[in-house]
């Protein structure tokens, strides 16, 4: 009875500590290098992102993301407001270098 009392009680707060951990984390995160550095730190919102730059890595945080832009969409708007990007990342996934330069062209931001 008390290793079943012991039980239920781990049980409870491990349950309360994940809804507290997930809670906390940001539900979108992504992350771009920029091909220049910004001279001093920055924040700025891109569809409702709040990115933040310091030198040339840039970092996007929200709550939630309620958008249907592709990967691709969501890059362009991200070079549009930021410039050119030599990397991007979101919803777990690394764009590749051809993406990235495609992502570029697609926001004017080729050289």
């Amino acid at each position: 009875m008390r290793m079943l009392a012991m039980a239920s009680a781990i049980a409870v707060c491990t349950l309360a500590t994940s809804n507290l951990v997930s809670a906390a984390a940001p539900s979108y995160l992504a992350q771009a290098t920029l091909a220049t550095p910004v001279s001093a730190a920055t924040e700025t919102e891109i569809s409702g992102v709040t990115w933040r730059c310091e030198g040339d890595k840039c970092e996007g945080k929200g709550d939630r993301r309620g958008s249907l832009d592709s990967y691709m969409k969501e890059c362009r708007k991200v070079a549009e407001t930021l410039g050119k990007l030599t990397s991007y990342a979101s919803r777990g996934r690394d764009m590749s270098a051809r993406d990235v330069q495609s992502c570029n062209k697609l926001a004017g931001k080729a050289e």
